[in-house]
C-alpha cells in the first residue's frame, strides 16, 4: 500500500510540486520507515526460532541457518548502501536541522530514519540535487547494479529450481529499465526515478528500495526456516525398539541389538513395496545408508498390509540358508509430494531335523567313506563345520559330511569336532568321539550263494571263479576281491590233486578240474585270501564241494 502511494504522488509531481505534495512524501517516507521496522523485528524473530532449532538439530538445521545469514549480510551491506546515498543526499541538500533547537543536525550521529523523525529537511524541495548526484555522477546506475545484484544473490541461495522460480515472481528487490515511453523517449530507471524530483521524494525512493531489501530478505529467510522440516513427516508415535541380527544365541557367544527410538504416524499409513530393487535409483551415503529418493525404485513388487503406521510382512519360509528380501517404504511429505525410503534384510532358514543316535555304535569303519550328517539347531548347513582328530573328515554337501580312515586306526578312538560360523569367526560346539572299526571279514562263496555242500556239475561249471560276500553289512556298495586259494580236486576212488591259484577267476588247470568232474567226485576251495577296500587281506573259510 505504501509502495502504491508513492508511484500516485510521483505521477502528482509531474504535474505540480506543491506544499501539500510534499507533506505527503514526509507522510510516506515515515510509513516505510515503520513498515521497515516492523520487518526487521520479524526477521529478528525467525533468525531466534532459528537458534533455537540449531540448539535442537544442529546437523539438519546448520547448512539452512548458514544461508539465512548470508542473505542477512547481503540485505544489511544493501541496505547501509542506500542509507549513505540518503545521508550524501541530505547533506548535498543543505543539511536537516533538530525541530525543538533549530540546530544543525549531524547526520552521522543516528539512523536516516531517526533523523527524519528528529529533524527537518532545509531544502525537501530542491531539484537539483537529486539529478546531479544521483545521474551526473553516476550513482543511480551504480545502485541499480546493486539492487539487482542483490536480487541474483538471494536467489541463488535457493537450491530448488521451481521454488527459486516461485520466489523470483515474489521477491519485490529489482531495478528495471521502463519500456514505455515518457515525453516521447524511453528513459533508464535512473532518470525516470531521479531526474528533476524534490529532495524529499528522492529520499522516499530510497527509504522504499530499503524496504524492498528488508521484504525479500524477509521472504529468503522465511523460506529457508521452512525447509528445515519441510522433508520432515508428521508423526504421532513414539515407540523403543530392539533390533538384533539374531535373537538365538549359545552360552559364551557375543549378544548384540540396536536399541533405538521409533516414530510414526497413527493416521497416515504409509505404503510399503516389496521387490528388486533398481539401484540406478537406490544409491547410498558414505555411511552405507539408503538415501531418501523422489523416486520408487521397486521394479514391479507387490505392496504389503499395514495397519497403525506399520507394515506386517509375513512368508513362508522355503530352502536352507540365507533369505534375502528388498522394497521401499513410500511416505507423503508435508508438501504432499511422495518420498521413498528403501531397505533390505535377509533371515536364516535351517530344514527341521531330530537327532537320534546310539550311544553303543559309535563306530567308523575303516577304508570306506563313512557318511555323516552333520546340524546344529538354529544354524543352517553351510555354517556348519565339522572335522576329526585323525583320518580323513571332508564336506560332501550342505550339512553333510564324509569320514575315511585307514587301517592303521582300528580300535583306535577319534573325535568329531563341530563348530558354526558366527558374525565374530568360528566357535566350538561340541565333540562326539567315535572307535575304528575294521570291515567285517566276508564269506567265500560259488556263484554269490553256495559256501558248502552238493553243488550240480552244470552249476560249477558256469562259474568263473570264486567270490567275497559281505553279509548283513550297514554300507552298500563295499566289495572284497579274492586274490588267491587252493583248490583240491578228489575224483571218486582217486588220489587228490591240488592246484594253487592266483585272483578269483579258475586257472586252466582248475577249470580242467571242473570240466571232469563227475557226480561222487568232491572239490575242495581252501586257503582262500580277499582284500577289501582297507587294503588289509583276510583269510576266508574253505568251501568244501560235493559233485552230484
Amino acid at each position: 500500500m505504501i509502495n502504491l502511494m508513492y508511484l500516485v504522488l510521483t505521477a502528482l509531481l509531474a504535474l505540480n510540486v506543491s506544499a501539500e505534495i510534499l507533506h505527503a512524501f514526509h507522510v510516506v517516507n515515515a510509513g516505510l520507515t515503520v513498515s521497515s521496522e516492523a520487518i526487521s523485528s520479524k526477521n529478528t524473530e525467525t533468525f531466534g526460532a532459528f537458534d533455537e532449532q540449531y540448539k535442537n538439530d544442529p546437523k539438519r538445521t546448520g547448512p539452512f541457518l548458514d544461508k539465512a545469514k548470508k542473505a542477512k549480510q547481503l540485505s544489511d551491506e544493501m541496505y547501509t548502501t542506500i542509507e549513505d546515498l540518503q545521508r550524501e543526499m541530505i547533506s548535498v541538500s543543505g543539511g536537516i536541522t533538530d525541530k525543538e533547537s533549530g540546530a544543525n543536525l549531524d547526520v552521522k550521529s543516528m539512523a536516516v530514519s531517526d533523523l527524519m523523525k528528529k529533524g527537518e529537511l532545509f531544502d525537501d524541495r530542491n531539484l537539483e540535487v537529486s539529478t546531479n548526484l544521483m545521474i551526473n555522477k553516476g550513482k543511480g546506475d551504480e545502485l541499480k547494479v546493486k539492487i539487482n545484484k542483490l536480487r541474483t544473490d538471494l536467489l541463488g541461495l535457493v537450491d530448488n529450481a521451481q521454488d527459486k522460480k516461485n520466489l523470483e515472481s515474489q521477491l519485490p528487490i529489482i531495478a528495471v529499465d521502463p519500456t514505455e515511453k515518457t515525453d516521447g523517449v524511453v528513459k533508464s530507471w535512473t532518470v525516470t526515478n531521479f531526474e528533476m524530483v524534490p529532495t524529499i521524494a528522492a529520499l522516499t525512493l530510497l527509504n522504499k528500495y530499503q524496504n524492498d531489501v528488508r521484504n525479500s530478505e524477509d521472504l529468503i529467510v522465511q523460506y529457508l526456516f521452512k525447509q528445515v522440516n519441510a522433508k520432515s513427516v508428521v508423526v504421532d508415535k513414539i515407540q523403543a525398539k530392539v533390533i538384533a541380527p539374531t535373537s538365538y544365541v549359545m552360552a559364551g557367544q557375543e549378544y548384540k541389538a540396536d536399541i533405538f527410538v521409533a516414530a510414526y504416524s497413527s493416521t497416515v499409513d504409509p505404503e510399503i513395496y516389496l521387490g528388486t530393487l533398481n539401484y540406478n535409483i537406490a544409491k547410498k551415503d558414505a555411511d552405507g545408508n539408503f538415501m531418501e529418493l523422489t523416486d520408487n525404485p521397486v521394479s514391479g513388487g507387490r505392496t504389503i498390509p499395514v495397519a497403525g503406521g506399520m507394515g506386517r510382512y509375513s512368508t513362508v519360509a522355503g530352502g536352507e540358508g540365507i533369505q534375502k528380501y528388498s522394497g521401499a517404504v513410500m511416505v507423503k511429505g508435508p508438501d504432499g509430494k511422495p518420498r521413498y525410503y528403501p531397505f533390505e534384510s535377509e533371515y536364516q532358514t535351517a530344514k527341521g531335523s531330530a537327532v537320534v543316535s546310539s550311544d553303543n555304535l559309535n563306530i567308523i569303519y575303516a577304508g570306506i567313506p563313512n557318511p555323516f550328517s552333520v546340524s546344529v539347531p538354529g544354524f543352517p548347513g553351510d555354517r556348519v563345520s565339522a572335522s576329526a582328530t585323525q583320518g580323513s573328515f571332508t564336506r560332501s554337501g550342505s550339512g553333510k559330511f564324509s569320514a575315511v580312515m585307514p587301517a592303521s586306526l582300528v580300535n583306535q578312538k577319534v573325535n568329531i569336532n563341530v563348530s558354526v560360523q558366527l558374525e565374530g569367526g568360528s566357535r566350538q560346539i561340541g565333540s562326539q568321539e567315535f572307535v575304528v572299526k575294521r570291515i567285517p571279514d566276508p564269506i567265500a562263496a560259488i556263484n554269490g550263494t553256495i559256501t558248502e555242500g552238493d553243488i550240480p556239475t552244470s552249476t560249477l561249471r558256469a562259474v568263473p571263479g570264486i567270490g567275497a560276500i559281505l553279509k548283513d553289512f550297514y554300507f552298500q556298495g563295499v566289495r572284497f576281491d579274492v586274490t588267491s586259494f587252493e583248490c583240491v580236486y578228489i575224483p571218486k576212488r582217486q588220489d587228490p590233486r591240488i592246484e594253487q591259484n592266483s585272483g578269483a577267476k579258475f586257472n586252466s588247470r582248475i577249470a580242467q578240474f571242473i570240466q571232469g568232474c563227475k557226480p561222487g567226485d568232491q572239490i575242495i576251495f581252501r586257503k582262500i585270501r580277499a582284500m577289501g577296500p582297507d587294503k588289509t587281506s583276510r583269510n576266508l573259510s574253505s568251501i568244501p564241494l560235493q559233485i552230484k
